[in-house]
């Protein structure tokens, strides 16, 4: 049986505890320092006027309407966007009023939360599969890079779905040994719950979890067949609501074709127009009135196809140019160049990383890594690659680059040391 390779931490528990709690506590004040930042220099609420449809669905919900009228006019019932994040916004409108600056600092309050179980979870991971140093070097990108800072303040999904994608992988490394049914059910659940919040995550969720069972051979069968009965019970409504409102089958979100056209149409360029959006678009609003969900988004799938079919050398440069801006953090149309800066540090030496880990045999642990980062990004490769959406692998990709710069940082002390102590022998490779 395949088994992860664990290095050993050897390493006292009150130094560990002391180490991590210092990340901590810089993450958390650079994170208090960029909410003084936006409570000085915006107008009360504007973490609202981003991700306007997560504000209406909420409000939707409170009003007794259900998830209904996603760009502001009432248009009826939609599956737009998942259910999970517009129902905890529900609850905090609830409780603090809708779009109230009471509600604002209440939502941004809790991502740095999750941002900090973020930075956590992340130094969990490197400190199992490599050591203490690896552990701080990936919590401490993930605490002061500028771009990540400013998480929290995005209103919609991207805190809550980073943090149960890292939690998940966290939590089948801590279960790879002999686990209970139980565990397995508790797996599905949590992957249902995951793909409530983020319905682009559940091939990276489902092949996590499979590699889980891979690591547990002989009871694959067994734990599979549990976390897919717990999987489907948790996940259910969402299906069954969408067939009883819409009298179709729409498993996850009926915006696919939508956003296959934004991104493959006469003018794309790969970027994301949100311009295009009902929301801010009069004439993509009638046509989504007049269509209802189901015929517009069908309408657009078809647009777009006819698009592909007829233009597939276009469809091919825009993907190969959203496939790099994907992994460079260039998505973001008018995005900052710290984004660049930060995306090229992880997904290079992310990827050095992951090269090392195979180099070294450690095909395990390769291939747990390996399989979200091929999984993930593809929906964006054919539609658009804005920086955000690569924020759900920059953890994972954040820990295998620290574990490339410590191995290198090593390779080198080693060198040099060889070097002090025998001149002649400088020039030999050194092998890590």
């Amino acid at each position: 049986m395949p088994s992860v390779t664990v290095t050993g931490d050897s390493q006292p528990t009150r130094k560990r505890h002391l180490q991590t709690g210092a990340v901590l506590l810089l993450a958390l004040l650079l994170r208090l320092l960029v909410l003084r930042v936006v409570a000085v220099k915006f107008p009360p609420g504007w973490i609202f006027t981003k991700g306007i449809e997560m504000g209406l669905l909420a409000k939707s919900v409170l009003a007794g309407h259900g998830l209904s009228s996603p760009f502001g006019p009432p248009t009826g019932p939609t599956a737009f966007i998942a259910p999970g994040y517009p129902l905890l916004i529900a609850g905090v409108f609830r409780l603090f009023g809708s779009e109230s600056v009471a509600s604002a600092m209440f939502i941004v309050s809790i991502q740095i939360v999750l941002s900090l179980v973020t930075v956590w979870l992340m130094m969990y991971i490197a400190r199992l599969l490599f050591d203490p140093s690896v552990a701080i070097w990936a919590g401490l990108v993930w605490a002061c890079s500028p771009p990540i800072l400013w998480i929290p303040t995005i209103f919609w999904d991207t805190s809550l779905a980073i943090c149960l994608l890292t939690g998940l992988v966290a939590l089948v490394l801590r279960f790879r040994g002999r686990i209970s049914t139980a565990v397995w059910l508790f797996l599905g659940a949590y992957a249902a719950v995951t793909a409530l919040i983020n319905p682009a995550m559940l091939p990276a969720l489902m092949a996590i979890v499979g590699w889980l069972a891979w690591q547990q051979r002989a009871a694959v069968r067994t734990g599979i067949l549990f976390a897919a009965l717990a999987f489907v019970v948790v996940f259910s409504p969402w299906p069954i609501r969408n067939a009883r409102v819409f009298h179709a089958f729409i498993p996850l979100r009926t915006t696919v074709g939508f956003e296959l056209w934004m991104g493959n149409r006469p003018g794309a360029t790969g970027f994301l127009d949100q311009s295009l959006f009902p929301s801010f678009n009069r004439q993509e609003l009638d046509d989504y009135k007049a269509r209802g969900e189901l015929g517009y988004t069908a309408h657009k799938s078809d647009l777009a196809k006819q698009f592909i079919l007829s233009h597939p050398s276009t469809f091919a440069r825009l993907t190969a140019i959203r496939i790099g801006r994907y992994w460079l953090g260039t998505g973001a149309e008018n995005g900052s160049a710290l984004f660049a800066l930060h995306a090229g540090f992880t997904s290079g030496f992310g990827l050095l990383g992951l090269w090392l880990l195979f180099r070294r045999k450690r095909y395990d642990v390769g291939i747990l890594f390996t399989l979200p980062l091929l999984l993930f990004p593809f929906p964006y490769y054919i539609t658009h690659a804005e920086f955000r959406y690569r924020l759900a692998l920059d953890t994972l990709l954040t820990i295998l680059a620290a574990y490339a710069i410590v191995t290198l940082y090593r390779l080198m002390d080693k060198r040099s040391r060889l070097a002090r102590a025998n001149p002649d022998n400088a020039m030999r490779p050194v092998h890590g």
